[in-house]
């Protein structure tokens, strides 16, 4: 107390006893801040020299200027001092005049009056968020919420502090939020969730696309322990809409791709029905004993069958690998092979034509390349095949082939009329034809197909070189195999002595009379062969349960009238004297997917409609011979 002070020491029995941390104040003669005293509770709970602080100007100053701000509000004022961070607030005695007990927030309100301060220091950066930005007590109460947050909901922010979840939201979406919030207040942990979206005060709109996707995390205070819980929550709906959106596409689309499958599987059977029988029993009347007109007759139907059947091919081909080629197996294969049997088939119409061809595949012997043997057979037939149609008369084709790296390069060079520039990216256009052959027959997919085969492959098929007049030369680059997985080329398999007999009993389960009658003139003319037909699928599976294991081999439809023949084969397998008979499917559906999935169950082979009737016997005289 400064000198000269009046002295009247109020009684302080009451001050004494009072319950919270209490000082006592008073002013001196020029209104300066005086200790009086401090209770029991002060000095327990608050650790603070307020002699100290009274006898420093500066920070007299600042405990002057807050007790007049709690005076005059009569409220809690924040107070930082030194020992001591947290709340005060005042009230004057009548006696002594002028005194002042200042009673100073305990731990327990601190802690929440001090979680209200830092929350105030938030509160303008979080105001202009545009997600929202709130904070909840440990009891989930909310202590804060963004502009935005009272915006969203059309409320203002002090209809929602103070309040649960479950005071302002339907009780199925706060359980969501509550439990949340429990997952990362007992863990310690952020989280990233999705939440619901609600109305304050109303039940959900049963959107059920709407939602928040919420960041919770704990607020810690310096022991590391939670006193609250921060989140940011942000409206993803129309991202939630654009995934459904999508996820409906994509079912779309695989719904529309299974529809096209199904399409191509029914255009190719219905297509190649048909040709079956015309080009089958063409081919057994220019086989036969015929007249020289009517060997040019047939011969003329078989040109025309056969164009047909390669433009439908080439369309389910193209249509095939739109849909990403499924079913293409990539596998080991010889480097001589496929390019050897697409030789043996261009030969004789070369040597038609009076074109030479000479091959040179020394390069490519005792080495494998990654692909599809089918698929590269095929890709060589046509470029051998337009070789041959684009060459000049009494022209050549010369076959070669070298190592360029970890890949292989096969060449196949005419001495046809040339490509220009300009036209070259033209030729492997689906359904492009240069002006300069439209006098030649085709359809413009072969080289477009091609090379998408190659590419599926992980190879390159491409024009090296040509010259108008000088002819041309295109190149197809395939991926070697590893070192280890090299194999010799094998010898190409021999076709059988048509004249040697077949000793068998086959069923031919087939539902159309056209393609039996077919089959029945074909295996005709081997006596020691029973040929036993079935129109439908459960015909079929009698007739083979009644003849057990006399039976060698079964031809099998896959469209039959009364199951399909997946079904006739699943029979088959369930029966135990039945499930090692062989069986070839001949079908008009020709899709990869369909002639994959068919292999996958076990079949000795599959040949597709309309019949080559040299390989139809070889496929049948190998399965006997292994049978």
């Amino acid at each position: 107390m400064a000198e000269g002070q009046e002295s009247r020491v109020p009684d302080l029995s009451v001050f004494e006893s009072l319950p919270a941390a209490c000082a006592l104040l008073g002013r001196d003669r020029d209104g300066a801040l005086v200790l009086l005293a401090t209770n029991a509770a002060f000095e327990q709970h608050v650790d603070v020299d307020l002699a100290f602080v009274i006898d420093d100007g500066e920070l007299s100053a600042r405990l002057d200027g807050v007790l007049g701000l709690a005076l005059a509000e009569s409220q809690w004022r924040n107070i930082a001092l030194p020992g001591y961070s947290g709340r005060l607030r005042a009230s004057r005695m009548a006696e002594p005049a002028g005194t002042v007990v200042v009673e100073f927030a305990e731990r327990q309100l601190f802690d929440e009056l001090a979680l209200r301060s830092r929350v105030d220091q938030l509160q303008d950066l979080v105001d202009n968020s545009t997600a929202l930005m709130y904070v909840k007590d440990l009891d989930g109460r909310y202590l804060i919420v963004n502009d935005y947050f009272a915006r969203r909901f059309g409320v203002q922010p002090s209809e929602i502090v103070g309040k649960s979840d479950h005071d302002l939201f339907p009780f199925s979406s706060a359980d969501v939020y509550s439990e949340h919030d429990r997952d990362v207040v007992e863990s310690g942990i952020s989280v990233e969730v999705e939440e619901p979206f609600a109305p304050i005060g109303g039940e959900t709109d049963g959107d059920d696309d709407r939602r928040w996707l919420s960041i919770k995390f704990p607020l810690l205070d310096a022991s590391g322990r939670p006193y609250a819980l921060g989140a940011i929550s942000t409206d993803i709906t129309d991202r939630k809409r654009a995934e459904s959106a999508a996820r409906i596409a994509m079912h779309e689309a695989e719904r529309a791709n299974q529809s096209k499958s199904e399409f191509l599987s029914r255009i190719s059977h219905e297509l190649r029905t048909p040709l079956n029988a015309i080009l089958g029993f063409a081919q057994l009347l220019h086989d036969g004993s015929v007249t020289p007109s009517q060997l040019e007759g047939s011969q003329h139907i078989l040109d025309a069958g056969r164009h047909l059947l390669s433009l439908v091919n080439d369309v389910l081909d193209i249509t095939w690998i739109d849909a990403g080629a499924p079913g293409l197996v990539l596998s080991t294969v010889p480097a001589v092979e496929p390019l050897h049997e697409a030789l043996q088939l261009i030969r004789p119409i070369a040597r038609r034509d009076d074109i030479e061809i000479a091959s040179d595949l020394h390069h490519a012997l005792f080495r494998s390349v990654v692909g599809d043997a089918q698929r590269l057979r095929q890709v060589f037939l046509n470029l051998l095949s337009n070789a041959v149609k684009f060459n000049s008369r009494h022209g050549a084709i010369k076959v070669s082939c070298a190592v360029h790296g970890d890949r292989l390069r096969f060449l196949v060079t005419d001495t046809g009329r040339g490509i220009r520039d300009d036209e070259r990216e033209l030729l492997f256009t689906a359904f492009g034809r240069l002006p300069s052959s439209a006098d030649i027959e085709g359809t413009g997919l072969g080289l477009a197909l091609s090379r998408r085969l190659v590419e599926e492959m992980g190879g390159e098929l491409g024009i090296e070189h040509s010259a108008v007049g000088e002819g041309t030369t295109f190149y197809v680059e395939l991926v070697l195999a590893e070192a280890d997985a090299v194999t010799a080329a094998p010898e190409p398999a021999q076709p059988h002595d048509d004249g040697e007999e077949i000793t068998a009993t086959v069923l031919h389960i087939e539902d159309t009379h056209a393609n039996l009658r077919l089959v029945e003139h074909i295996l005709g003319r081997y006596e020691k062969l029973e040929l036993v037909p079935a129109t439908s699928g459960a015909t079929g599976i009698d007739i083979a349960r009644r003849l057990g294991r006399e039976l060698d081999l079964v031809l099998l439809d896959l469209n039959l009238s009364d199951m399909t023949g997946a079904d006739v084969i699943a029979a088959f397998h369930a029966d135990p004297v039945l499930k090692d008979t062989p069986v070839i499917v001949l079908s008009a559906d020709a899709t990869p997917t369909r002639i994959a999935h068919l292999r996958s169950m076990g079949i000795a082979d599959y040949l597709t409609k309309p019949l080559d009737i040299r390989l139809f016997v070889d496929a049948v005289r190998r399965v006997l011979d292994r049978r």
